[in-house]
């Protein structure tokens, strides 16, 4: 119950939604994920789950940032871009340093944001000075004012909340709902992420594998023929749809991919299994299912958990790789997220599922 006279602030999973622009099996999500505020306490004879609003807000802003943006879209200078004069010169680079840090990602690359200045696309105004072009001072480069960049960076950017409302006053189609309830769906280990990340058929295949505990992806011909079936929802983003950033193949958000990988029916968990058949029960190191792993780390522990007294080969791993019995890698160079990396690496989620594969164990040497 809240105290009387107290100035603090609570929050529960609907005011979540709201503010950040997601859905509530998201912002339910968040609150298993490491770090977020402690549960004050639950109100009411459904349970209602309170917690601290500050605290939640900090947490959404440091996990979870292109969410604590969209809350911040009415503040002024929201991202605290340095100041300056309105009519200084950035280069493209700088615009691109600019807008990483304040969106709390790598820096957007030079080649992505003359992608922007194109007339079909129109997200970046075309440069405010070129060279040559007989004013003082001369640039040797296109250069953009301060003000024409900002106004670029705290661009409004779409996200889409799945609720009736915002799809009628979008004029939108809703999209598919799923034939059960949020109570209905299953409670699976999956990975943290915003509720607005984008993610490929192939990818959702990949956690679907994974989740449901079948040691393998679900192919992308057995994904299509769930979404002709309506079980998988349609993409909530397609080439051409205009807007940004812009996708090349049609793609799902987090929150809609994870409402089909949960959907009611049989799975087998790590636990159900033997080594008659799914995946092997192995003493394997603790750690969270997101930690980052090289082909080598994964080799050492393949080698040890599986009985055979040393790491299995770099070689050996990149034949499984190759071959679909260990997963594409989770990140690679330049793909664009962060903590950026040097060489392919896995989730420890997905290495696991691959040492844990049926086969022989040997013992200990």
């Amino acid at each position: 119950m809240i105290p009387a006279g107290t100035d603090r602030k609570y929050t529960n999973y609907d005011k979540m939604a709201a503010r950040y622009g997601v859905d509530r099996t998201t912002a339910a999500t968040w609150s298993r994920e490491e770090g977020f505020p402690e549960l004050l306490y639950t109100a009411g004879q459904g349970g209602l789950q309170i917690y601290d609003e500050d605290d939640v807000h900090d947490w959404v802003r440091e996990h979870h940032f292109g969410s604590w943006f969209q809350s911040q879209r009415d503040r002024e200078n929201p991202l605290n871009l340095p100041k300056g004069g309105p009519r200084d010169l950035l280069s493209l680079r700088r615009i691109g340093e600019l807008e990483g840090r304040a969106l709390n990602r790598p820096a957007t690359p030079t080649s992505t944001l003359r992608t922007y200045l194109s007339p079909s696309k129109g997200i970046l105004p075309l440069a405010d000075r070129t060279p040559d072009d007989g004013l003082q001072p001369k640039v040797t480069e296109p250069m953009w004012f301060r003000e024409t960049a900002y106004t670029y960076i705290s661009r409004p950017r779409r996200t889409r909340r799945t609720t009736s409302s915002d799809d009628n006053q979008s004029g939108r189609k809703a999209p598919t709902k799923q034939p059960a309830g949020d109570e209905a769906l299953l409670d699976l280990d999956l990975p943290p992420g915003d509720g607005t990340d984008l993610l490929t058929l192939q990818r959702i295949g990949e956690l679907d594998g994974q989740a449901r505990g079948r040691g393998k992806a679900t192919t992308v011909g057995t994904l299509k023929n769930y979404q002709s079936r309506k079980l998988l929802a349609k993409p909530d983003r397609t080439p051409g749809d205009g807007q940004e950033p812009a996708v090349e193949e049609p793609m799902w958000f987090r929150a809609t991919a994870y409402r089909f990988i949960r959907r009611p029916g049989r799975t087998r968990r790590a636990t159900d299994t033997d080594q008659s058949g799914g995946l092997l029960k192995l003493d394997l190191p603790p750690g969270k299912h997101d930690d980052l792993l090289t082909l080598r780390k994964i080799g050492e522990i393949d080698g040890k958990a599986r009985g055979r007294g040393k790491a299995t080969t770099v070689s050996s791993m990149r034949t499984y790789w190759y071959n679909g019995l260990l997963a594409k890698p989770d990140r690679t160079p330049d793909d664009g997220l962060a903590p950026a990396v040097e060489e392919p690496m896995w989730f420890r989620i997905t290495a696991y599922r691959f040492i844990r594969r049926p086969g022989k164990v040997g013992g200990a040497r």
